[in-house]
């Protein structure tokens, strides 16, 4: 580690071996020698506040974000992975994480060598027999991470010090009891609601995607798709590849259905102000009014945030919206796995108040944090508009050789 912490004696004989079987070396880890790649192609990655940012700068940028992520999903493997593997995902990061950056450096921020010594030293991921293991941390970051120790705690650095910004600025937002009552309300709250649901399925015919679509969209995104066979035996192997014909048909499906989201969303839309006319002009329910159009309601049974609803899709969606409205109230469409709904909350069944009062800390804490995250995304998107990204992040490795 750091000079004065390599000299510490804590070396342990015994690698952590359980932890590179669960963690598989992953590929490109480190920044290395990345110039522009050879295809035709932007002479950088993209310019914030009127600066160019090399593909050199973005690239250690990604490591960094990768870093950070296994720090914080190390034990959630499944989950590691599919980060991992998301590149737009990690592209968007490692952008914002240089915007976040710069930021930093103009507010003279700076992390000590003591800081970064503690969160490493601290790390659960780096500990063994209940103490830092020095020779398992640089077996791991060598071997699992392909990134040398020096260079893993400047990008430790880097990261607690996007972590001081982010304090600084939300260190005057608070929340009041009221946000956490609506906050845990959200989560707990039964509701019972009247729908009609714009099926996807009414124009799949009109949006099948054509064979040149399908094509192109697997080529684009060839490495989303694996699939996990089975031995003889029938046991499951790992992960490979998919063919283009093992996924055809599902790619085919899957971009009818996209493609055909607008357009229930449109009508959806229409539906929605032509329901709130008759309502109002003739003074009749929502029930009435979708009758008038030809549409059937249908009532679902008292269902909380984390329910399946039959019909519809996941709850999680219609949850966020009913928890806007009062009872008798109509929604604007929302969109579900099946299409789009429209609907009336029927009935909210009040939350427990009691349990409420045990879990209100706990709550108060989470709302905080929800809305400190959300101030510093609408920070972060202002920063943006100063910024001009010029590669794709889908595909940010062709800009390599």
């Amino acid at each position: 580690m750091l000079k004065v912490f390599r000299n510490k004696n804590v070396a342990r004989a015994v690698l952590w071996g359980i932890l590179i079987l669960i963690l598989p070396a992953f590929i490109w880890w480190g920044a290395g020698s990345v110039g522009p790649s050879s295809k035709k192609g932007p002479k950088f990655a993209g310019t914030i506040e009127g600066k160019t940012v090399s593909f050199d700068d973005f690239a250690k940028s990604v490591t960094g974000v990768r870093c950070q992520i296994v720090l914080n999903y190390f034990n959630q493997s499944k989950t590691l992975n599919t980060i991992l593997r998301n590149q737009a995902f990690v592209g968007k990061l490692a952008w914002d994480r240089l915007i976040m950056t710069k930021e930093a450096r103009r507010a003279g921020i700076k992390v000590s060598d003591k800081e970064v010594i503690d969160f490493i030293s601290t790390h659960p991921l780096f500990f063994r027999d209940g103490r830092f293991d020095e020779r398992g941390y640089d077996y791991f970051l060598r071997n699992s991470l392909g990134i040398d120790p020096r260079n893993f705690e400047e990008v430790v650095r880097e990261n607690l010090t996007i972590q001081k910004v982010t304090d600084r600025l939300t260190k005057n937002v608070k929340v009041t009891d009221d946000e956490v009552l609506r906050n845990y309300e959200k989560d707990n709250s039964r509701f019972k609601i009247s729908y009609f649901l714009i099926s996807l399925d009414t124009f799949k015919d009109k949006t099948k995607p054509s064979d040149q679509e399908v094509i192109k969209y697997f080529e684009e995104h060839r490495g989303d798709f694996t699939v996990q066979p089975k031995n003889k035996e029938g046991k499951e192997e790992a992960n490979r590849p998919a063919t283009f014909e093992e996924v055809k048909d599902g790619l085919s499906a899957f971009l009818a259905e996209r493609n055909a989201r607008p357009l229930a969303l449109k009508d959806a839309e229409e539906t929605r102000k032509s329901i709130a006319d008759l309502m109002d002009k003739d003074k009749i329910s929502f029930e009435a009014a979708c009758a008038k159009l030809g549409l059937k309601a249908q009532e679902t049974k008292p269902f909380f945030k984390s329910d399946y609803l039959d019909g519809i899709g996941e709850a999680e969606m219609v949850n966020e919206e009913a928890a806007k409205l009062k009872t008798g109230e109509v929604s604007k469409p929302v969109a579900v796995r099946k299409g789009v709904i429209i609907f009336k909350v029927s009935e909210i069944e009040p939350i427990d108040q009691e349990k409420f009062e045990k879990v209100k800390e706990e709550y108060a804490k989470k709302t905080l944090a929800d809305k400190k995250t959300t101030y510093t995304e609408n920070w972060l998107r202002d920063l943006e508009k100063k910024s001009d990204l010029k590669i794709d992040l889908k595909d940010y490795d062709q800009y390599y050789r």
